[in-house]
């Protein structure tokens, strides 16, 4: 076993309503099956209000046995912000960095079975293992694909693990709940940081597997459990302000991308602020939805000015024929189904050399 340096990030924002699961994400990192001097972990708390920053310091305030850092900002810097000021502050040793969010908790072997993983893939620039739904052998993510039209999907959400997982598979993207990405392949595509702030939220862990695809590595799911995600905590599960983030950023990352079907991309996010209208009677929320797929437009106008391209047909994506468009204007079911068994289609030829 190779004991590389690790360096763990792990965002706060006004999470006293979760405290409990806060505390077990906090004592998991704790009490990792890892040497306690090859990891740290970086505390980088968004500006909370709520009293829940000053618990979570007087609680690693008693870990004496855990290298920290505890960051407190002025202000919400969102998840990608937050991230990159840990990234930044990361030991300069460290050839890792681990995301795990405040509401996933990792395996005691957790971090352990990532880096292993990790030392054998060259080429791979993150990796991912199986997140499981808390206190289950349910899946909640076992690594997470972006198809054509720039949706995304996690693969085996809800089969009970290990379902048909038996090596490694390379995916778009690995889940920003909990990943392990090499600080050279970041360093080398996207400079001193992680991800692009504009993004805040939602839409920013898969943007950043297109990028590294697109600059010439690779990502990869491994088949262990490796961690347990409450998912949904951190925005709430119907928060609107997580609804406006996912399509704004996924309009940005239509004019960023070379995707085929960009102007799907467009007419079913119009479509779909038509619709919420006509099912909810709720005029506000077409109108959240028009501002998200305006200022989506936005977004990606200036990051492309600032020369920001992604070249998705170097990852590996779910490919959509011209025939099957129609369904993805019926419901999210039968889009997520048709997903899942395009993948486990071709898993073979997915799977790691």
């Amino acid at each position: 076993m190779v004991w590389a340096c690790v360096s763990i990030i792990w965002l706060n924002y006004n999470s006293s309503r979760i405290m409990p699961i806060v505390l077990e994400s906090l004592e998991s990192i704790a009490n990792l099956d890892y040497l306690g001097d090859r990891y740290e972990l970086i505390v980088v708390d968004n500006g909370s209000t709520d009293g829940s920053f000053e618990k979570i310091r007087e609680f690693l305030e008693r870990k004496n046995s855990l290298r920290k850092k505890i960051i407190k900002l002025n202000h919400n810097l969102g998840f990608t912000g937050g991230n990159n000021v840990g990234f930044r502050a990361r030991d300069k040793e460290s050839k890792y960095v681990l995301l795990l969010n405040n509401d996933a908790v990792l395996s005691q072997h957790g971090l352990k079975t990532l880096v292993e993983y990790a030392e054998n893939f060259e080429d791979v620039a993150g990796l991912q293992g199986v997140v499981l739904v808390p206190g289950t052998r349910l899946i909640d993510t076992a690594g997470d694909f972006v198809s054509e039209l720039l949706q995304t999907h996690p693969l085996g959400q809800y089969r009970e693990y290990p379902w048909i997982l038996k090596s490694p598979i390379y995916v778009t993207y690995t889940d920003g709940s909990c990943s392990l990405y090499k600080v050279k392949a970041i360093s080398k595509c996207i400079d001193n940081k992680l991800f692009e702030e504009e993004f805040f939220g939602y839409g920013d862990d898969n943007v950043l597997g297109l990028m590294l695809w697109s600059c010439g590595y690779k990502l990869v799911a491994v088949p262990e459990a490796v961690a347990s995600h409450f998912r949904g905590l951190t925005f709430g599960k119907k928060s609107t302000f997580s609804s406006y983030l996912i399509d704004r950023n996924r309009a940005a990352l239509s004019v960023i991308t070379n995707t085929r079907y960009k102007r799907v991309v467009l007419l079913h996010a119009a479509r779909n602020a038509i619709t919420s209208t006509l099912r909810e009677g709720a005029l506000s929320l077409a109108g959240l939805k028009m501002r998200a797929l305006i200022d989506g437009l936005e977004l990606g106008k200036r990051l492309r000015s600032r020369g920001l391209f992604i070249d998705i047909y170097r990852a590996p994506i779910i490919k959509i024929p011209p025939i099957d468009i129609p369904l993805f204007f019926t419901t999210r079911h039968k889009v997520a189904e048709y997903y899942e068994s395009r993948i486990v289609s071709e898993l073979n030829k997915l799977a790691v050399e």
